[in-house]
């Protein structure tokens, strides 16, 4: 999948030149020897140069190394292409090294010099600029790089990770134009584009391996070169033709499964399948200002009225339940904040009942839905025009507690248009991203929302200019414990994505934030 954040619905994310080997390859086929080559499909590629770019597709890292890895167990930095990360304790200065011993594909040794010009770049071109703006200045004393930042900002070591930041040589990126690094540039990866037929617009790349690549990340056991001299990756393929390629062994690897993909191949023999998914959460605000939900004890009862795994069944299991806005795949989730939402503001439709009696809500006519001095218990939910299956769900749920739920389904910027004019009673929303600062800087679309406030904002500017992991951790949960506190904002579920392989293939390691070093991929 692109990783991107998805802020407003929008998506805070590949059989020319070579002939593909997988499953049903010629290649090695019956004599024992190992398969050279790998046909992927992946979204699609739009250049090579990470900086310029809004997303990167899957299987990217292939081509172009981040400077460090995200270790998302351990919640820290640890080393890839770049090592021995440090931060000072004012957070005003970081450094790392850069190895002896790697090379481009051109043959030229990776320099701290590159690193630099390569942030240099990426400060001008990228629209995730601001992620790592805090740089003030750098200086080189060997192969070490210093930063000299104006405050520490966590958000800056997602970058780091993420593969939006990467290393291009000084002398192309002194030698060539924005547009020209886009397909003709070679950074540091594994593979690099194959001299003819590297990039076929709008259908293929074709890489070869870069037998001078090396890194020291501690998640892989191959640090060196690729195993595969080849890879084709495709993109713009039709779903039936690659479930069908996938199940003849034409291509090793199905980067992203449609729903409809999964429901077919799901317990086939011919194919493995394994959860990729990048950080995401689907949640809702409630309007406070008007309508039924000004009562908090409403709010309260219709956030206990959700079953979340009653509606990931119904889901076919293609969502997993959410009792987080920060989920937990994402960096510095904060158990906390989520055992708090389980145990007080979900799954418990007696409790609901129970509050609703209390605020003098009733059934008074036998219809099944509560009213109150003449008013029903009755409210509209903006949802989305291509999906309404969790909302329909959602209604019948609460109407078991007495809500009459009205589901009106408007094109996703009208849903944020409406609520951020506060011309709604609830709506769906939706942000996908790693790391935590964006998403609690990005989910109050409810300008009026008694949580929407100044002091929030510092809360999270204070996180984010955290320095350690453990502490930042823990102000993340409070600030969550601040969304739950006027119980307007709750979060709902995070859908689930898949990857498809030959089952062959070993290698395919998927951390738990969605992410996969491509270094093991072998046969």
């Amino acid at each position: 999948m692109r990783k991107k954040l998805l802020v407003l619905g929008l998506i805070v994310v590949l059989a020319l030149g070579m002939a593909a080997c997988g499953g049903g390859g010629d290649e090695g086929e019956g004599d024992g020897e190992a398969k050279t080559s790998l046909s992927i499909i992946d979204n699609e590629w739009y250049g090579v140069d990470a900086y310029q770019l809004d997303g990167t597709a899957s299987f990217q890292g292939l081509n172009s190394s981040a400077l460090f890895q995200w270790d998302p167990e351990t919640n820290t930095m640890v080393d890839n292409v770049c090592t021995d990360w440090e931060v000072s304790e004012d957070g005003k200065t970081a450094t790392f090294n850069v190895p002896e011993g790697m090379y481009y594909s051109t043959g030229e040794q990776v320099e701290p010099e590159d690193v630099v010009a390569s942030l240099e770049h990426g400060l001008d071109v990228s629209p995730y600029k601001d992620g790592y703006s805090n740089i003030e200045s750098m200086e080189i004393d060997g192969r070490q790089v210093t930063l000299h930042l104006t405050e520490f900002r966590s958000d800056m070591q997602y970058y780091f990770c993420a593969g939006f930041v990467i290393i291009i040589d000084k002398d192309e990126l002194d030698s060539m134009s924005n547009e020209e690094l886009m397909w003709e540039s070679h950074p540091y990866g594994m593979y690099a584009l194959a001299e003819e037929n590297g990039y076929v617009s709008g259908s293929e790349v074709n890489l070869v391996k870069n037998e001078g690549y090396k890194c020291a990340n501690p998640l892989v056991e191959n640090q060196g070169a690729g195993k595969f001299e080849t890879i084709q990756v495709r993109f713009n393929v039709e779903d039936f033709t690659a479930i069908e390629e996938l199940k003849n062994g034409t291509v090793d690897i199905l980067a992203a499964v449609t729903q409809d993909a999964k429901m077919e191949l799901d317990g086939s023999d011919e194919v493995a399948m394994v959860e990729a998914t990048y950080p995401n959460i689907y949640y809702f605000e409630m309007n406070t200002n008007k309508g039924i939900f000004q009562d908090e004890n409403v709010r309260k009862a219709f956030a206990l009225s959700i079953d979340r795994e009653d509606m990931a069944e119904k889901l076919d299991n293609l969502v997993t339940p959410a009792y987080s806005i920060i989920f937990d795949s994402v960096q510095n989730f904060s158990q906390e904040a989520k055992d708090y939402f389980q145990e007080n503001l979900a799954n418990d439709p007696e409790q609901a009942k129970k509050l609703l009696d209390k605020a003098g809500w009733k059934d008074t006519d036998g219809d099944g839905i509560r009213e109150k001095n003449g008013q029903k218990l009755s409210f509209t939910w903006y949802g989305w025009t291509d999906s309404t299956r969790d909302a329909e769900i959602m209604a019948k749920q609460v109407e078991e507690v007495g809500f009459e739920m009205n589901i009106e389904a408007i094109d996703w910027n009208y849903v944020y248009e409406n609520i951020s004019a506060d011309e709604y009673d609830a709506g769906i929303e939706y942000l996908s991203w790693a790391e935590p600062m964006l998403v609690l800087n990005g989910c109050y679309y409810d300008k009026n929302a008694p949580g929407n406030t100044d002091a929030y904002y510092d809360m999270v500017q204070a996180a984010a200019e955290t320095v350690d992991t453990d502490s930042r951790t823990e102000q993340v949960g409070e600030i969550q414990m601040h969304l739950f506190e006027n119980v307007n904002m709750i979060p709902l579920y995070s859908e689930l994505s898949f990857m498809a392989y030959n089952p062959d293939l070993q290698g395919m390691n998927v951390l738990i934030d969605g992410t996969m070093p491509v270094n093991d991929l072998s046969y």
